[in-house]
């Protein structure tokens, strides 16, 4: 298992780690905050996520199973907050500043 905060989404608990590289690179303009992710780029980096520590995860079931309009907003917060640098090298801005 790869480290990350435990996140409680319909019956079942997953350890969120930080998202894959691929993923970052992917999405890079959400993980440095110059835009907004829509539901369905929150709903691919939270599973992108997921998927490294639970391999047999398939998205539809997982989203179908686990995820509602009730906790969505709430994991993909934490998602991100698993994604946040310890720190910056000089000139690199943190995730979510511009």
């Amino acid at each position: 298992m790869i480290d990350g905060t435990e996140i409680k989404l319909g019956d079942a608990s997953f350890l969120c780690p930080p998202a894959p590289f691929a993923c970052v690179r992917k999405y890079e303009d959400i993980f440095t905050g110059k835009s907004d992710a829509s539901l369905n780029q929150m709903a691919d980096i939270l599973f992108s996520s997921l998927r490294r520590n639970y391999p047999e995860l398939q998205q539809e079931v997982f989203e179908f199973q686990n995820l509602d309009i009730a906790n969505f907003r709430e994991a993909f917060r934490v998602c991100l907050s698993v994604n946040q640098p310890q720190e910056t090298e000089p000139g690199e801005a943190a995730a979510g500043k511009s």
